[in-house]
């Protein structure tokens, strides 16, 4: 599933990210899991991966990121060329970072995937999961928060009805 790469959707979770200080890397297994009809995310598992976001994504991929973005700055008299072509391999980095901790996060689900679950059934698990994770961040949701939502769930799930989509922003909104 390559929904990051889809129109919006990095723009969106990078704006939750930035809002809730959350890690972007959960709330791609929360959509990965559902949309591969696994089972809601049970509380084991959910510690399990924010064990690992915890530890690897604060740690080393946030690390990473903090000296890739220091590199925008003026480092004079070293030339911004210079600092360009090493903020471009750090990138590279950080992003081999994210790689292994999605393998990571994936090792933490013990749930077998349903690939006959039924696409509308697979949406709610998706904003089910999405649900807990917020509420285990104890996030306070805005009108920004669910249109950011919900232009991960439709990329997420393109070919399914407008009103479908409704209802699970619906009940996302209840959680």
């Amino acid at each position: 599933m390559q929904v990051y790469g889809r129109e919006g959707v990095s723009t969106a979770c990078i704006a939750l990210q930035d809002r809730h200080i959350l890690d972007v890397n959960i709330i791609l297994l929360s959509l990965w899991l559902g949309h591969n009809g696994h089972p809601v995310i049970d509380h084991d598992a959910l510690t399990r991966a924010l064990d690992v976001s915890r530890r690897w994504n604060k740690d080393i991929v946030c690390g990473i990121r903090a000296v890739r973005l220091a590199l925008k700055d003026d480092f004079t008299p070293i030339s911004a060329e210079n600092c360009e072509i090493l903020r471009k391999n750090i990138l590279s980095l950080e992003i081999e970072g994210e790689h292994l901790e999605h393998l990571a996060l994936a090792s933490t689900v013990m749930s077998a995937p349903n690939p006959t679950m039924e696409p509308s059934l697979r949406m709610a698990i998706c904003t089910a999961n999405l649900g807990l994770y917020f509420t285990c961040l104890e996030a306070k949701l805005g009108e920004e928060d669910y249109a950011d939502v919900r232009v991960v769930l439709s990329a997420t799930f393109p070919d399914l009805e407008e009103e479908i989509l409704e209802s699970a922003m619906l009940s996302f909104a209840a959680i």
